[in-house]
């Protein structure tokens, strides 16, 4: 009987509707993620002392229930989702997500919500990406090229041996060798910068982060981003560093350089407008 009631009703899965509803009686929500949800966004922070100290804190434990799950949904609709689906998602539980509203626990702006440390997580997500494909981009560059000279080198080399025809079996055994030696070399430059950044990213040099953040008054993590443009310009010019010192020293002679320029960019684009003629 249930199950031709439901099939009525246009359910394409009885079972999981039946269990869904049952749960939503007893204080609980599922959602399942849209199928258009980013890979690259499986899951968000949540940091427990913010929780505690928030205002959400002061609210029934059936109105926090139901934000951290507008929170998931709003997360796997990738930071856009429109109120009135919202409502229509949680059609039972309107007064709370218009509680939510009032209290600015949730905002709206044009029709759709908006959840500001979420919203911050995805801007953050989103430019981690895009230096990640331009440094990639550009690494892939310098290994082409790289792999053409090698390439020429190569063929240059092997052709003279053929011309000069005294190559014995010990001078060709050799010459594998240097080859094998320069590709190592040639290995360890292209790597060289990137291990550095990454140990400088890394615990082991927390310190050195907390007194770069300190410096430029911003936390670690922009720290992080910082070195990560860093690498990108070191591609650019075709630069390696062998040793973690002289690593640090260019990026603290660069660091400053670079935000001034993003200072100077920003007045020039900013609009002018003539005073007005008294």
């Amino acid at each position: 009987m249930e199950w031709k009631l439901l099939r009525q009703r246009n359910y394409k899965n009885p079972i999981e509707e039946v269990f869904s509803t049952t749960a939503e009686s007893m204080g609980f929500y599922f959602f399942k993620p849209p199928l258009f949800m980013a890979k690259d966004l499986p899951y968000f922070k949540f940091f427990c002392s913010e929780w505690s100290d928030g205002d959400i804190t002061l609210e029934t434990y059936e109105t926090q229930g139901l934000f951290i799950n507008i929170c998931a949904y709003y997360w796997s609709n990738e930071c856009v989702l429109e109120l009135s689906k919202l409502k229509k998602r949680f059609r039972n539980e309107i007064e709370i997500i218009d509680l939510l509203l009032d209290n600015n626990l949730l905002k709206q702006i044009d029709g759709f919500i908006k959840i500001n440390f979420l919203d911050e997580q995805k801007f953050e997500r989103d430019q981690q990406s895009k230096i990640k494909s331009i440094g990639g981009k550009a690494s892939a560059e310098a290994k082409r090229l790289a792999k053409i000279q090698q390439t020429f080198n190569t063929s240059s080399t092997e052709s003279q041996h053929v011309l000069k025809s005294c190559s014995t079996e010990s001078q060709v055994l050799r010459e594998e060798e240097r080859r094998e030696e320069k590709k190592r070399k040639e290995k360890i430059k292209e790597d060289s910068n990137e291990t550095i950044a990454n140990v400088l990213k890394s615990s082991e040099s927390s310190s050195w982060l907390e007194v770069i953040a300190m410096q430029n008054k911003k936390d670690e993590q922009w720290v992080k981003l910082k070195i990560d443009e860093f690498l990108i310009f070191l591609l650019t010019q075709m630069k390696v560093h062998k040793s973690k010192s002289e690593f640090v020293s260019h990026f603290t002679n660069w660091l400053p350089k670079k935000i001034e320029g993003i200072k100077i960019e920003s007045i020039k684009n900013k609009p002018f407008y003539n005073s007005p003629i008294l």
